[in-house]
């Protein structure tokens, strides 16, 4: 039997983690055991030792004695079941906001009250109530996943009810602020991904993984999302699928055809000039010898220029939204919208984006009162008569 050991935590404790045996058929189970502070040759023999006793079985298998320990081992086992982004806010939830609070409890012991005292520590500090509701559902998930694997007899945090998050209020934004975002962007690298981004709603990760074979510079020009760019503290950058059910066909119109070619057409004079030094990945946004555009790096620099016009605090993911509130105040279908998005459900566009678009509607309802309401020639076509109760 194969063991891995690391170390973790200021004290630069060692942990073991291997797989548990299992009876045949039974899906594979992972274990992770504290083995305590000394020299990595000293934790070596102990690792052989705890092994050797699971093979031959002459020891139960140790199992984490509290609730560090298996939310360290629940989070190493999760690294190839979860999105990689999503496996680092999961780990940075749980080390940041639980562990300190319930770290050292043993795992059977572990009641709701202690799950409160996490999320007390976190309004203590000025967090809000969306990170305390981001570190109920995680846990929720790590104890259900302890409950299933009979490591807990009951899932605690399902005792309580998630933290209360008011609606996500979007930041309304006009046709003139996209306007001077759009100036404001010329003359820079960004100057073709922000114009593009604010008439097609593409999701950064999305536009940096943009390759010319999935753009159509035709009559009929579109954008074709089939990747997605990721950076990660633990696989750097990669390309990945993108979201669920966000593979879609986007419409190009003609101004925008018309300047990703002349991009497209400034772009081969580089690659030109460059020569050997241009690694070609056929992406449309790039550095300039072809590398992938880092994604943080990219929001930082979009940072300074919303700066320019006074839009602190706007991130690149606004122009996103901006693009879908301007165009259903525009009058178009929230199914029309919603594809254009990539979202899974109409709801989903509604849910985000009906209740700042100002207007929503009055075109629909406008419509059918001049057809109900408005006066007629005619006896039969007034108005209903409104009398004053007594």
């Amino acid at each position: 039997m194969e063991g891995h050991l690391y170390q973790r935590g200021k004290s630069k404790a060692w942990y073991l983690l291997y797989d548990a045996p299992v009876v045949p058929g039974e899906k594979r189970k992972q274990r992770n055991i504290r083995i305590g502070k000394m020299s990595k040759a000293e934790a070596v023999i102990r690792k052989r030792e705890l092994l050797r006793r699971v093979d031959e079985g002459t020891s139960s298998e140790p199992v984490p004695q509290d609730a560090e320990q298996y939310l360290t081992g629940w989070l190493e086992s999760q690294k190839h079941l979860l999105a990689a982004k999503t496996h680092e806010r999961y780990s940075s939830l749980l080390r940041l906001h639980a562990i300190p609070i319930i770290g050292r409890i043993q795992l059977g012991r572990i009641t709701s009250d202690h799950i409160e005292m996490v999320y007390d520590r976190l309004r203590a500090k000025g967090l809000s109530q969306r990170t305390c509701l981001h570190v109920h559902r995680v846990m929720h998930t790590a104890f259900a996943d302890g409950v299933r694997r009979k490591k807990l007899k009951e899932n605690v945090v399902h005792q309580l009810k998630a933290p209360r998050v008011e609606g996500r209020e979007l930041a309304p934004i006009t046709y003139d602020q996209m306007r001077g975002l759009i100036r404001a962007a010329q003359g820079t690298r960004l100057a073709v991904p922000v114009a593009l981004t604010a008439v097609t709603g593409l999701r950064r990760g999305e536009l940096l993984a943009l390759r010319w074979r999935n753009v159509r510079l035709d009559k009929e020009g579109s954008v074709y999302v089939a990747e997605a760019l990721e950076q990660t503290r633990r696989l750097g950058i990669r390309f990945k699928p993108p979201k669920a059910k966000s593979k879609r066909v986007i419409p190009l119109s003609p101004e925008a055809i018309a300047m990703l070619a002349a991009y497209k057409a400034d772009q081969d004079d580089q690659k030109q000039h460059a020569g050997a030094v241009y690694v070609d990945n056929d992406l449309v946004f790039c550095n300039p010898d072809g590398a992938p555009w880092p994604p943080d790096t990219f929001s930082k620099q979009f940072s300074a220029i919303a700066k320019v016009v006074g839009l602190h605090g706007f991130r690149f993911h606004d122009i996103r939204h901006a693009f879908a509130t301007l165009t259903l105040a525009d009058g178009r279908p929230v199914k029309e919208v919603q594809l254009l998005m990539g979202h899974s459900t109409a709801n989903t566009t509604l849910s985000f984006y009906a209740h700042p678009v100002h207007g929503l509607g009055r075109e629909a309802v406008n419509r059918l009162s001049r057809s109900l309401l408005r006066r007629r020639k005619g006896p039969e076509a007034s108005l209903p008569n409104v009398t004053k109760s007594p």
